[in-house]
């Protein structure tokens, strides 16, 4: 007598699911239909818990946004400083995150906490809503360019082919061969330092004079 398999119940997903798979695929590989391949559910499955791929965008980047530690520090610079360290290490713990937080358009739920929090520290001093969120996204998206960089260097240094220093004529661009000359492996832990030193140090003088900035 032929046994008659019993059919088992619907896979079920969480969103919480959606959004591991999704940050595990990355943004370039990203749609419904892959992450429902990935979970073995149907899009309609999916789209339960997620509206769309930008909502699910949204979902990854509050994801990461919630592992940024919040700065102690009350000097608006300090706080800076330490939120450039903290986002930059949230951002490292998941590989290939910094996509998702460089596409989402808008404020998720962690993301305006961090930034109401920010914005106390600027008030507390007296500095200008506007110029104190400048200087915040002006830092933010710091953070996100070199972690970008850093991720990128890194897969093409794993990959069959890696990079060179193109063959610059000399006698005819010499200030860009003279740069290639001195150019070494960078130290991403150095150059995030500096990277983050600098942009805060001209933030101090754009802070400083609010006024004269915001009347160009």
């Amino acid at each position: 007598m032929p046994i008659t398999k019993r059919k088992g119940r619907p896979s079920q997903v969480s969103k919480a699911d959606i959004v591991k798979c999704a940050l595990n695929l990355g943004l370039t590989n990203l749609s419904m239909h892959s992450i429902g391949k990935q979970l073995g559910v149907s899009a309609t499955a999916l789209y339960r818990h997620v509206s769309s791929k930008e909502a699910l965008i949204s979902l990854c980047c509050d994801h990461v946004m919630e592992r940024v530690a919040s700065p102690s520090d009350k000097e608006w610079a300090q706080y800076l400083s330490s939120f450039a360290v903290n986002f930059r290490e949230a951002l490292l713990s998941i590989p290939g995150s910094v996509e998702f937080v460089r596409a989402n358009q808008q404020f998720t739920p962690a993301s305006s906490i961090i930034a109401n929090d920010v914005l106390g520290i600027f008030r507390e001093a007296q500095v200008d809503a506007e110029v104190g969120f400048m200087a915040f996204a002006s830092v933010f998206t710091k953070v996100t360019d070199i972690v970008q960089h850093q991720e990128r260097a890194e897969f093409l240094e794993h990959s069959d082919e890696p990079p060179r220093l193109p063959n610059i004529n000399s006698e005819q661009l010499p200030n860009l061969a003279w740069l290639f000359e001195q150019t070494k492996p960078v130290d991403y832990g150095q150059y995030f330092e500096d990277g983050i030193k600098i942009t805060i140090e001209g933030l101090k003088w754009f802070v400083a004079k609010p006024s004269q900035n915001q009347s160009k």
